[in-house]
């Protein structure tokens, strides 16, 4: 959303250009923006008269509008202009033999910098700033940073340069205040604090996302590329953009067909798809199995150190890996299916590993955003020949809906809006387990913001410790030059300069521990006071982790064991409106559906019904009659009882299968027992009579 800016006009200057932001209709946003296409930059020539000549033109800047998530791509191509209407005109061709200009990103895709002038007109800053080729607006005494950030879009501003003007325990307590006044509507912001000497202000002392800019400084880039990647991880919006136009490739082969019903299981942990192989080739019926982006992350992946994409993308080629070896050891029919994926780059990752087919699910947006969402996701799979599944409705989601099955209507108008294979949708089944990748994307993004200040001895919580008490001191009454404000003033200081190396942290322990045999005693508990409130913060900054862990492994509260009633008449007229359209339902949650009603699916036309909390809890049921161990909840667990249950049974796992690849010749017992109560359970159910004609896939 935009901000409606301030009546009147703004001035700033640009590049050394002036640059008018002209007021526009409210809600607009305005700002003064330089960009290679609007400002011409002065010339260097001198003319005989000696004076400098210069091309200045005044460039109006337009409202700058909400990005749409999965809105098209421009078609315009790097020759056309944008003027000032909707109309894009084209520029006329290039002669023979002249190269064209190098590509530039679109213009809309280039974030902000917002450059307060003192810094802009500083000799060795503005080289530095200039590199980045950042949209830049300037800001002055007339359009403040704060009046900047309130007309621009949201999310459009990497960073905010400033200067700071003082220096010591003053400067953290500004930088500290000024970050705060500058992120009132955005926490992600960027912001950097321009000053002529290092010393000055000690950057571990700030917070995160926090830098200042010094003479020679040569890694803004790599702070810029760390707001953005931050950004990237806690808004689905800015990393679910339409796709772009692919690089030319073969094209792809048309999704195979598939007959009948046929389960679909969780891989909870790698070591469960031999069981699931076993089961097709003595069936010698296909078997799917799924992991969602959520799964692979916590379940199996080694590490998220890469970033949670990248970890997720290493599992699917594995789990490709896996599945490929035992299929040819076995002759086996394993397929792979990707569950539950709400990012593109995580969809893309799934094809490009090769999977067979991959659900994308919007279903946790309204209807329209999730029509989009699978459109443009679709597109991404089709490139790859691999079958797509869309969900309707939302299987135990949040809010007002969490029991709600999908309306026919809402049904209809999702297929005919979509080019989906698949359809999966919610007449009555229920789930057990939690796929937010976003919002785990979000958590872990956020523990890495606080890891990247927590090192050491944290003089980020310790420069928080001195603003606070120093609030104390002056609430009490003790004026500004008291001992003991100068007291704390000088314990600041010498923990910035006390440091082993560059990138030593601070040793504070020895600041104390000196202090403590200067100091007369009357002040002993002034510095006792400094210490508590510097590892309390530190305290809270690792129970913050721990929620955040708790939230990412949270599960559902443990359910009686009963069934779902599914609502048959619902089915009927779901697979009804697909009829004849190549496509088919889809049913989740098959944990939650008694043998009666499984059995009659496949009569409805189902094409598939995916396994998931039974499965798994099957698996470690028969995993510990091989080797025997207590995995209840530990009630004086050192963490939530949802992520010490996951570290428990993870462990266990990771140490009782080990081994597992080397089984393919001479499973254990367990998996013997585990595949004849899948065979039992789950496939016979599903092996029941069929309509006359298979609803079949693409061809």
């Amino acid at each position: 959303m935009t901000r409606a800016g301030s009546a009147g006009v703004a001035v700033g200057v640009v590049g050394g250009t002036d640059t008018v932001a002209r007021p526009s209709s409210p809600g607009a946003a305005v700002g003064a923006v330089a960009d290679a296409d609007t400002v011409s930059r002065p010339s260097s020539a001198v003319d005989a008269a000696g004076a400098v000549g210069a091309v200045v033109s005044a460039a109006v800047l337009a409202p700058v509008a909400p990005v749409d998530p999965v809105a098209p791509a421009s078609s315009a191509g790097p020759d056309s202009v944008a003027g000032p209407s909707t109309h894009r005109a084209t520029r006329p061709p290039l002669p023979p033999g002249v190269l064209g200009a190098a590509v530039r990103p679109r213009r809309a895709d280039v974030p902000h910098a917002v450059i307060g002038a003192e810094v802009w007109h500083t000799e060795w800053a503005r080289p530095l700033l200039e590199r980045l080729e950042l949209r830049t607006v300037i800001a002055d005494e007339r359009l403040t940073c704060e009046r900047v950030l309130d007309t621009l879009a949201a999310q459009s501003v990497a960073f905010v340069c400033e200067e700071l003007p003082v220096s010591g325990l003053a400067a953290m307590t500004w930088a500290a205040r000024r970050t705060e006044a500058l992120r009132r509507d955005d926490p992600l912001l960027g912001v950097v604090f321009m000053v002529e000497d290092p010393r000055a202000l000690d950057p571990r002392a700030l917070g995160p996302l926090v830098r200042t800019l010094s003479p020679g400084d040569t890694d803004l880039p790599d702070f810029l590329a760390e707001v953005q990647r931050v950004r990237h991880e806690y808004h689905w919006e800015l990393r679910n953009r339409r796709p772009g136009t692919p690089p030319a490739r073969d094209a792809a082969a048309p999704p195979a067909r598939w007959t009948g019903t046929v389960p679909n299981f969780n891989v909870k942990h790698p070591s469960m798809l031999l069981p699931y192989a076993l089961l097709s080739a003595r069936t010698r019926r296909e078997v799917y199995c799924e992991i969602s982006p959520q799964e692979a992350l916590l379940f199996v992946a080694d590490s998220a150190g890469r970033g949670p994409a990248a970890a997720v993308a290493g599992v699917f080629s594995t789990l490709r890996q896996d599945v490929d070896r035992l299929n040819t050891a076995l002759g086996s029919r394993l397929r792979l299916h990707l569950d539950h994926a709400d990012d593109h780059e995580v969809v893309q990752a799934a094809c490009e590993a090769g999977f067979d087919s991959v659900m994308v699910d919007g279903s946790g947006r309204t209807l329209h955003q999730n029509v989009l969402f699978t459109n443009a996701a679709t597109e991404l799979a089709r490139r790859y020949g691999v079958l797509v599944e869309g969900e309707i409705g939302s299987i135990d989601g949040a809010g007002l809906r969490k029991w709600n099955k999908t309306t026919p209507s809402d049904f209809t108008r999702f297929v005919e809006d979509t080019d989906l294979d698949l359809v999966g949708a919610h007449v009555g089944q229920f789930h057990s387990f939690d796929y937010g990748f976003a919002a785990t994307r979000r958590s872990l993004a956020e523990v890495g913001l606080m890891d990247d200040r927590a090192t050491g001895d944290d003089l980020h919580a310790f420069a928080e410790a001195c603003a606070r008490v120093e609030k104390d001191l002056t609430d009490s009454g003790l004026p500004g030059y008291s001992a003991e404000h100068r007291l704390v003033a000088a314990l600041a200081r010498r923990a910035t300069t006390e440091a082993d190396g560059p990138d030593a942290g601070p040793r504070l322990d020895a600041v104390f521990r000196e202090a403590r045999t200067r100091v007369p005693v009357f002040q002993r508990p002034l510095l006792d006071a400094l210490e508590r409130e510097w590892l309390e913060r530190r305290l809270a900054k690792v129970r913050r982790k721990t929620d955040l862990w708790d939230e990412v492994f949270a599960t559902e509260p443990a359910r009686e064991h009963r069934y779902a009633a599914i609502d048959h008449g619902l089915v009927q007229t779901l697979t009804g409106v697909l009829q004849g359209t190549g496509r088919a339902l889809v049913v989740h949650g098959g944990s939650s559906i008694s043998r009666v009603d499984l059995a009659s699916l496949p009569a409805h036309g189902v094409a598939r019904v995916n396994f998931g909390s039974g499965v798994y809890a099957d698996y470690l049921e028969a995993l510990r009659a091989h080797l025997p161990v207590d995995l209840t909840a530990d009630p004086d667990a050192p963490t939530g009882d949802g992520t010490w249950k996951h570290v428990r049974r993870m462990s266990y796992l990771a140490e009782a299968t080990r081994d597992w690849r080397s089984w393919t010749d001479a499973p254990p017992s367990f998996v013997d027992t585990f595949v004849s109560r899948l065979e039992r359970c789950y496939a016979a159910p599903l092996r029941g009579r069929t309509p006359a004609q298979a609803p079949g896939g693409r061809s």
